[in-house]
């Protein structure tokens, strides 16, 4: 506690002599907590679950996504936000080619590589709203942004068009061809630059009215396009929650 005395008529107050290394002490635990939090600490999005963080538990997550209920294997899912379950927008998952092997930790390197040869696909079931079907989209979208409407031929077999360079797709390729069940089949790749290393191809389908499936892989995987294709869709009609009517069997209006 504070002391007062009298000093040449004026009233003086004495502190304590601790308070000053009190204070600086206090101040440095302050800093170094915030320094440790700062590079060391959870990031928001990490306490919130929006970071991806595999997990290798196998229990089944319910959740609804597009009007159709999942029932997915956890060790597939890659954000902890989303194995909650119920009504979600979205369900983002991971697998490795070319048989979809889900996650464990004794395959982690594999999951975390993102070389130009990685076998890791990305893939999300997620609302279909303004989602217009393969053939609509490139006619009323690709289209417009092409080099030329007339394309060549990829090694894969697919057609090939090239995007022009004052285009937003520009260092892309669209390959155009169709799968198993005749429908058109639409993959956006990224062309290797000095910037890109390490490109991807996409496909973005309609499952049904409300739900839709974007995968990506690494371009070099891309002779195996069918067999990826068939398995992707595959695994995902297996996801539905069993005894329940399908949303997905013969309704991919892609």
């Amino acid at each position: 506690m504070a002391r007062q005395k009298q000093s040449g008529g004026e009233l003086v107050h004495e502190r304590p002599a601790w308070i000053l290394p009190a204070l600086v002490a206090f101040a440095v635990l302050t800093l170094s907590s915030v320094f440790l939090y700062y590079y060391f600490g959870p990031t928001p999005a990490e306490i919130l679950g929006r970071d991806p963080r595999a997990s290798a538990l196998t229990r089944r997550i319910e959740a609804v996504v597009g009007g159709t209920r999942f029932l997915i294997p956890e060790n597939y899912t890659r954000y902890p936000a989303q194995r909650t379950g119920g009504a979600q927008s979205e369900i983002s998952m991971h697998a490795l080619l070319p048989d979809f092997a889900p996650y464990t930790p004794e395959r982690d390197r594999e999951f975390a590589d993102n070389s130009a040869e990685s076998a890791t696909l990305y893939f999300t079931v997620h609302g279909a709203k303004n989602l217009l079907p393969a053939e609509r989209r490139l006619k009323e979208i690709y289209s417009k942004y092409l080099v030329s409407e007339k394309p060549g031929k990829d090694a894969t077999g697919l057609e090939k068009f090239s995007f022009r360079q004052d285009t937003g797709y520009r260092d892309r390729d669209l390959l155009v061809g169709e799968d198993s069940d005749g429908r058109i089949v639409l993959l956006i790749c990224e062309r290797q630059t000095a910037l890109n290393a390490s490109p991807n191809c996409t496909r973005t389908l309609l499952l049904s009215q409300n739900l839709a499936l974007t995968y990506r892989y690494k371009r070099a995987h891309l002779a195996q396009w069918q067999r990826t294709d068939e398995l992707m869709i595959r695994l995902v009609a297996s996801f539905e929650a069993p005894g329940l009517p399908s949303d997905l069997e013969g309704t991919i209006t892609d």
